[in-house]
């Protein structure tokens, strides 16, 4: 007898095959070479690089900037570092077009400032690979029943394809926009009548949803296998309050719109880095390379992409390797700290709350309509006004300053004060954390 989930699980796998995303081939792959000697991931890297040297050649943002060949993996630290904002300001020019079933993919950044890149179906493959890869670590099976803690489109089609999309995920999404106790209420009704196999989304608001669960001693009848933690810094006192609320395991993941999952957790905590797809470097402020066990600049090289090579490119988060390997057998190197991005949550004079990727989604529709943000930071004070910060040229901001008060307005609250600053830095906090959308009393 087919089961409901083997039902689900082909309709994922053909969904992928038809988009020639199918990463079943490379499955067995990585879960070999998540064992593979140092010497062989180094080996295997330094063969990637150079296949994304030859093709990067040819694309007019490097062309005489890069070698064809590296000797080794040290002598990467001779390329230039990419800016998102070169990215962002001639996407043309890191384009190739030669690749099969490209799609766009967009990206906060760490500054709040879209970056959109285009990625070929074999790009696609290979993280989804590692992804599922770490998921599976987590218990996870392609099919089993996902909780989806999430933004919600806007518009008619990005919400038409985003309800077709989750069907063939087998989840159901509870938006992390405009709740409060009675939406929290609502929220754990329908995810105990779906009965989920596990939750996946936005740190905060699982937590949000933990801390609901424990003040008012409610018991879900939930039988969870895991819980995926996504997108933000997780805490320990996060990890503590969603564990106890939901009795399941919670498994960290790090990544970027950009370039995919960087890095999963495994049983035993460890952050381990997806190096089958990705060269992580680690830089001090003057740019070269630190020690395991000190802090520095995250720099990635994307080894899979090449329809928008992106080599050395700056996430602008900060982390440190760690200097032990994983007991649980892994020879993956370890993230042992990320300092990321962190949003607050912020709250209308309803009493609603909005994660802070809705104010994001709000620069990408702006994006669409041609109007550009190189950073951002949204400020929400005690009485509950907000301060945008912007980095844009002079008009961008003029229109900018309308079109965020509109939608703010609208959608978020129509009785606040907004005020905008034109600045040139969005600071990050003494951690290294950047506050992209924060709560100060």
């Amino acid at each position: 007898m087919i089961t409901k989930k083997a039902i689900f699980q082909n309709l994922f796998f053909f969904t992928l095959y038809i988009r020639g995303e199918s990463y079943k081939s490379y499955t067995k792959n990585y879960s070999k070479s998540q064992y593979d000697t140092l010497e062989n991931q180094r080996s295997h890297q330094l063969g990637k690089i150079n296949e994304l040297l030859a093709t990067a050649k040819d694309i007019p943002h490097y062309g005489d900037r890069i070698p064809r060949l590296l000797r080794s993996l040290e002598d990467i630290s001779s390329l230039p570092l990419l800016e998102k904002d070169e990215i962002r300001d001639k996407p043309r020019t890191f384009t190739n077009n030669k690749g099969f079933n490209q799609r766009l993919k967009t990206s906060g950044g760490s500054t709040g400032a879209p970056v959109t890149i285009l990625k070929d179906s074999q790009g696609v493959a290979h993280e989804m690979a590692a992804s599922w890869r770490g998921y599976h670590w987590a218990g996870i099976c392609e099919g089993d029943k996902q909780v989806r803690f999430w933004g919600v489109p806007r518009n008619f089609k990005d919400k038409l394809r985003s309800k077709i999309i989750d069907l063939i995920c087998h989840r159901i999404r509870i938006t992390a926009f405009g709740y409060d106790q009675k939406s929290m209420r609502q929220a754990l009704k329908k995810i105990e009548k779906f009965n989920p196999d596990y939750f996946y989304g936005y740190t905060s608001i699982i937590n949000e949803l933990a801390v609901y669960v424990l003040d008012t001693k409610t018991k879900p009848k939930l039988n969870l296998k895991s819980i995926i933690t996504t997108s933000e810094v997780l805490t320990e006192i996060d990890r503590k309050n969603i564990e106890n609320a939901f009795s399941a395991k919670v498994f960290d993941e790090y990544g970027c719109g950009e370039v995919g999952t960087i890095a999963h957790q495994c049983a035993l905590g460890s952050m381990h880095i997806n190096s089958e797809n990705m060269l992580v470097e680690v830089l001090s402020p003057q740019g070269v390379p630190v020690s395991p066990g000190e802090p520095g600049e995250l720099v990635i090289t994307d080894l899979t992409n090449h329809s928008m090579p992106l080599i050395r490119y700056r996430l602008k988060d900060y982390g440190v390797l760690s200097l032990q390997p994983c007991l649980c057998g892994r020879t993956l190197p370890v993230l042992e700290k990320i300092y990321g991005r962190q949003y607050d949550i912020l709250t209308n004079r309803l009493g609603e709350k909005f994660h802070g990727e809705f104010f994001l989604y709000i620069l990408e529709d702006a994006r669409k309509k041609n109007l550009n943000v190189t950073g951002v930071q949204f400020i929400q004070n005690k009485n509950l006004n907000i301060t945008v910060k912007l980095i844009a040229n002079d008009q961008d901001y003029h229109d900018l300053k309308i079109y965020i008060k509109k939608r703010i307005r609208d959608d978020f609250d129509n009785s606040i004060d907004i005020n905008f600053e034109l600045v040139k830095k969005i600071e990050r906090e003494p951690s290294g954390k950047l506050r992209v959308v924060k709560f100060e009393p």
